[in-house]
Parts: structure tokens; sequence; C-alpha cells
């Protein structure tokens, strides 16, 4: 019997160790996607804060440098992303890519829009 209890304590401690981790995995992943990220929630923050006119003024600017994109895919990856929240493996899936692919058009995009506004 009292090796029982002894098996029984071990068994906790092992799952006490494993949710550890998988809380730990977790709760890595959700700071590497907020880091990797921009999420903009205009549509909360339109509704549930005294700025207004700065989120308008961010909404309006973000689509004007979207304009500068002669690409379409380019543009829709970074409205996708920075103004509707998107991840970006949530946009492979839907464009039927990779998300490394989604990360390159996003990162050549937003090169090109610093070589725009440099030139202005």
């Amino acid at each position: 019997m009292n090796l029982n209890v002894q098996e029984t304590i071990g068994a906790m401690d092992t799952y006490r160790v494993l949710l550890k981790r998988t809380a730990w995995r977790i709760q890595y992943k959700a700071k590497v996607r907020r880091k990797k990220e921009w999420l903009v929630e205009f549509d909360e923050c339109l509704y549930t804060t005294q700025s207004f006119l700065p989120d308008v003024v961010s909404r309006y600017y973000l689509l004007e440098l979207l304009s500068l994109l002669s690409s379409n895919k380019e543009r829709y990856i970074l409205q996708k992303i920075y103004l509707e929240g998107f991840t970006e493996n949530e946009l492979a899936k839907e464009l039927n890519i990779t998300q490394q692919a989604v990360n390159k058009c996003k990162n050549k995009a937003i090169q090109t829009i610093r070589q725009k506004i440099s030139t202005y």
C-alpha cells in the first residue's frame, strides 16, 4: 500500500511539471505573437477609449501608407495584419501559402513604404 501512495505522489508531481511546461509554452507563444505582430484593435479602441481622434488619424495614416504600394497582394497582407489583427499563420492559411511567404511579402512591403517615405 505504501508503494501505491508513492506512485500516486510521483504521478502527481509528473503531471504538475507537465502542466507547468504546457502553461509556459502557451504563455511564451502568446508573447512571441504579440512581439512579432502589432495588433491593432481599432473597433475596440473606437468605443472603449477617450482617444477617438488619434485612432482615426492613425488608421487613415496607415491607409495612406498602404496606398503607396503598387502590389495588391502586399497591400492586402499589410491591411489584414495591421488593421484587422490577423496573424501571419491565419493569413497564410487563407491565401494558401506558407507563413514564411507571408512574412517575406510583409517585410518587402514595409521596406517599399520606407523607401517611398524617405524620398519625400
